[in-house]
């Protein structure tokens, strides 16, 4: 077989996906702030399967947005940066050792990283780290954050019905005005 040498190449590739638009989100990202980060593995249980996958390897981030004032666990995956974990930490999920390793932490989840309806799925999860002391350091972290999320919820109970009220009145409120607006107006 005969080598070509010194010759340019013809071949034109056009673009398999068209109509993508470059999205600006860093007002979204100074919404959030990530209050621990950390290497780690993530599994999700395959019920099909009826074992153990490997969802993601990267960063496992505990982040508060700022207007919802809830704590929420993240991981992208560290090459592909696609979305594995999406997360609230609620106060009653409890975090229990994975059997068999003192580095892994197993847990139940709503996970709405594949979620397109706003629907998030129940998953069991877990996440294995480097060695059990940042296992235990994460899991200390996990607990914090739940406290904080628990008591953020009964704030939001108890205010709830007060901006319900402030809620109603300005609708009220707009509903005269624009009564006011479009009654004729009689000379």
């Amino acid at each position: 077989m005969s080598e070509v040498r010194n010759a340019d190449s013809t071949a034109e590739f056009a673009p398999v996906v068209t109509g993508l638009q470059e999205v600006d989100n860093s007002d979204a990202l100074k919404k959030i702030k990530t209050v621990y980060e950390q290497r780690s593995l993530l599994y999700f249980f395959s019920k099909e399967k009826t074992n153990w996958i490997t969802r993601g390897k990267g960063n496992i981030r505990i982040q508060k947005h700022d207007e919802s004032q809830f704590y929420q666990m993240v991981l992208y995956e560290e090459k592909t940066l696609k979305l594995r974990l999406c997360t609230i930490i609620h106060p009653a999920n409890e975090m229990k050792a994975n059997e068999g390793s003192d580095r892994a932490w197993a847990f139940a989840c709503t996970d709405y990283s594949e979620s397109e309806d706003g629907k998030g799925n129940v998953q069991a999860c877990v996440i294995k780290f480097k060695n059990s002391e940042i296992a235990d350091k994460f899991k200390a972290e996990y607990e914090k954050y739940q406290k904080v999320n628990g008591e953020a919820a009964k704030k939001g109970e108890s205010k709830k019905p007060e901006e319900a009220k402030k809620e109603e009145a300005k609708k009220e409120e707009a509903k005269k005005e624009d009564k006011a607006a479009a009654a004729p107006a009689t000379a």
